[in-house]
C-alpha cells in the first residue's frame, strides 16, 4: 500500500468535491433524454375546406368495391374469392374500382394488407376505406 505523507492531506482537502455537481448533470440529461419529443407519425388527410366541397363530395356517384381478407391471408374481391394476391392484383388492374373497401380480420397477416395498400397505392386508387366494425351478410 502507497502512503501518502502528513502534509499532503490538507492540501487536498481545499479541492471542491465534484460528486454532487455530476449527480446532477446525470439527472438533467437523463430527464432531456425521456422528454425529447419524437417525430410524430402524421397522415396526411384531405379534407373539405368549405360545406359546398363537402356536399359535393357525399353526392358525388362512386361504385365502391369490397376487398376482403381473413385470418389465414385468402382474398376476396367484390365478392369473388382470390387464389392469391397475384390473382387480386390481376383483378384490380383489369378492373380497377374508383373507391374500395377493406375489410380484414383482426388476426390477419399485416405484411399482406400492407401489399395490398402499396398495390392500391401505385394503381392510383387514392379512395381507399378501412372498414373498423363488422359488417353484416345482408348489407352486401
Amino acid at each position: 500500500m502507497i502512503r501518502l505523507p502528513q502534509g499532503a492531506m490538507p492540501a487536498a482537502s481545499l479541492l471542491p468535491d465534484l460528486t454532487p455537481l455530476l449527480d446532477v448533470i446525470f439527472i438533467v440529461l437523463v430527464f432531456f433524454l425521456l422528454t425529447a419529443q419524437q417525430p410524430l407519425l402524421e397522415l396526411p388527410l384531405d379534407l373539405p375546406s368549405s360545406d359546398a366541397a363537402l356536399s359535393a363530395a357525399k353526392s358525388a356517384p362512386s361504385e365502391r368495391m369490397v376487398i376482403m381478407l381473413d385470418e389465414q391471408g385468402a382474398w376476396r374481391f367484390a365478392g369473388q374469392p382470390q387464389a392469391g394476391f397475384n390473382d387480386l392484383r390481376e383483378s384490380l388492374q383489369s378492373h380497377p374500382p374508383a373507391a374500395v373497401d377493406l375489410v380484414l380480420h383482426q388476426q390477419a397477416p399485416l405484411q399482406t394488407f400492407l401489399q395490398l395498400l402499396a398495390l392500391l397505392k401505385t394503381l392510383g386508387i387514392d379512395d381507399a376505406q378501412i372498414i373498423m366494425e363488422a359488417r353484416s351478410e345482408q348489407a352486401e
